[in-house]
Order: C-alpha cells, then structure tokens, then sequence
C-alpha cells in the first residue's frame, strides 16, 4: 500500500515540476471562460478492488500564467472483484486537477494535470456478502491521487486517460467483519473516456 502511494506522489510531484519548468508571455490571472470552461464526461476505471463507471460534470476554477484548476464532480457505480454477482458501490467522487493550459486551438492538442480526489457512497451488500439496504450503514469513501491526460480532438471533444491510486476504506468496517481487501486497502488505478465540451 505505501509502495502505491509513494509511485503515485512522484506521478503527482513530476507533473507539478513539468508546469513549473514550462514558460509562457501571458502573466497574471485570467478568465477561465474559454472553450474549455464547462464538460460532461463519461468514463471506465479499473483498479485492484473494482471496475467503474462514472458520469462526470465539471468545470474550470481559474486560469493564473500557464496553471488551470479544474473542478470535476462525478456519480460512481462500482461492481467489486467478487464471485458474489451482488458486490455493488454506489457514490460521489469530487476531483481537483492542476495542471497546464488546456485549450483547443485549431488541432489536436495534449493538456497534462495531476489530480486527487475524495468520494464516499455505499454499499449494496452486508459483511456476510448477502444483500443490504442500499443507503444504509455502512458507507464506505477514497482518497488518492495521480496524472492526467485530456487529450483534445476538435473543439468539443477530447480523450480522458488517467493513472492514479489511493486508499478505500469501509467506515467501520473491521468491527463489522468487511474483508480487508476493501477495507483500508490500497489501489492502483486506470481510466479511460471521454468529455464532452459545451461551448
């Protein structure tokens, strides 16, 4: 788990040191309402714990010299590596992104950013793996972090890849008897998708 989360902050650290490293003529902060300002996303993620599904709307913060933060908020379904058919996640997730200038100008164009993010939701099945009420206890939530691509086809749409990991972590779940593999257990993770830009 340490080793994962160590490989994921020099992801997170070699991005920041790249945008620190690259130079632009534009100085101070601007707008961030250009054609990359407001999206819709729609990707798959797969890690050591669980493949993903996730509808994403997100937009952009600010804009400062050659650094933009981005704003994503998603609605995660999960379905956990169990041969239980019933092991189900159902969430929120909230990602920060920093990164590069990330605008469409005429051709395809790469936007790199780093990320972290926190998402909670619950559980489809008890301790016993038999099923439970869906939004009862427990709940379960992960934090982590990683590197990004926003790779920017026309000017609507661009190609998601992302590398990260993090912790998940059932709330209470050791005292109720949840298998460590999902409770306080880390991951590595891919995803893969694309977002939709309204401009």
């Amino acid at each position: 788990m340490y080793k994962s989360l160590i490989i994921i902050s020099a992801i997170f650290l070699s991005c920041f040191s790249k945008l620190y490293c690259d130079e632009t003529n534009k100085k101070g902060l601007k707008s961030p309402l250009d054609n990359r300002f407001f999206s819709i996303g729609l990707f798959s993620s797969a890690d050591s714990i669980k493949t993903s599904v996730n509808l994403e709307f997100g937009f952009k913060l600010f804009k400062f010299n050659n650094f933009e933060m981005k704003s994503y908020t998603s609605i995660v379904g999960s379905k956990i590596y169990d041969d239980n058919p019933k092991m189900y996640e159902l969430g929120f997730m909230e990602k920060l992104t920093f990164g590069g200038v990330d605008e469409y100008k005429d051709k395809i164009s790469i936007g790199r950013y780093g990320f972290a993010f926190i998402s909670f939701g619950v559980l489809s099945f008890d301790s016993d793996k038999s099923t439970k009420v869906l939004f009862s206890k427990p709940f379960y939530c992960e934090v982590g972090g990683g590197a990004g691509f926003n790779i920017n086809v026309n000017r609507h749409v661009a190609i998601i890849l992302e590398f990260g990991g993090g912790l998940h972590i059932v709330v209470d779940g050791k005292n109720l008897g949840y298998p460590s593999k999902i409770n306080k257990a880390g991951f590595g993770r891919i995803s893969l998708g694309g977002r939709y830009y309204i401009n």
